[in-house]
């Protein structure tokens, strides 16, 4: 399973290289119309929701909400069966989707330098948050390993994921990296490893943290005057190791 999601994730990122294809910088350029960085506060109203509605089921609904979702993740849903890793690795591939799925032709709303700098700052950004309420909060896991489950790192990370996909390929794309995510959510429960509500906040904080990069991507780039080349040619050639089945790529730019 492990080499076949890397395998997955390398194909994502080189598929149009394979015939040495190289990019103009047309192809690669922010596109006319440019989706909006500013701020809107319609922007906040799903994290909101997610992250409000976690937040009341650990804290008042734990014993009820929390304890028959993980009643029914293990008896009626997993009913014994073995824990598997699944989701240790899905949860990077919507990361790997957001950068990449422009590489493949696919429309982006950003030029490629943009969208490294807006999961560079979405994935700092939600690093900070995440692991500093693991060190805060008291929460026990439900398989009693540690007490840094709320919220879930696994969640979060994926449902970030996702949504930069959504905000630079549409729904399209989108709905795929949601699906991921979910599924992420859902294993987290099926392995015991989370409470509903850690997976609950985990999301709306992941979704939360994928619109902060967004909003920043502007400022960073005035900050440290950041230019997007005109004359940008770019060509990605992979190739694997027939002795060893490694992936190898040659990248070459010309600016």
């Amino acid at each position: 399973m492990r080499r076949i999601l890397l395998a997955i994730m390398t194909v994502l990122l080189c598929l149009p290289a394979q015939a040495q294809f190289a990019y103009r910088a047309d192809s690669l350029s922010v596109p006319a119309v440019k989706r909006p960085s500013d701020f809107d506060a319609r922007q906040l109203i799903a994290p909101a929701a997610l992250m409000t509605a976690g937040t009341l089921i650990h804290c008042f609904a734990h014993d009820s909400f929390d304890a028959d979702v993980k009643k029914w993740a293990l008896e009626d849903w997993r009913a014994g069966g073995p824990r598997t890793d699944f989701e240790d690795w899905v949860q990077y591939v919507p990361l790997g989707m957001s950068v990449g799925l422009g590489f493949t032709g696919v429309q982006a709303e950003h030029h490629w330098i943009e969208r490294v700098i807006e999961t560079g700052i979405s994935y700092a950004f939600l690093s900070a948050v995440s692991y500093g309420m693991k060190a805060l909060i008291d929460s026990p896991r439900p398989d009693g390993v540690d007490n840094k489950s709320f919220p879930s790192g696994h969640t979060n990370l994926a449902f970030t994921g996702a949504e930069l996909v959504r905000m630079e390929y549409g729904w399209g794309w989108g709905g795929a990296a949601y699906v991921l995510a979910t599924s992420v959510a859902l294993m987290r429960l099926h392995n015991n490893k989370h409470w509903a509500s850690d997976v609950i906040f985990g999301a709306g904080l992941g979704i939360l943290s994928a619109h902060v990069g967004g909003w920043l991507v502007e400022p960073f780039k005035n900050l440290f005057g950041i230019r997007i080349p005109d004359n940008l040619q770019f060509a990605l050639v992979p190739s694997a190791d027939p002795y060893t089945g490694a992936v190898c790529g040659t990248l070459a730019m010309k600016f």
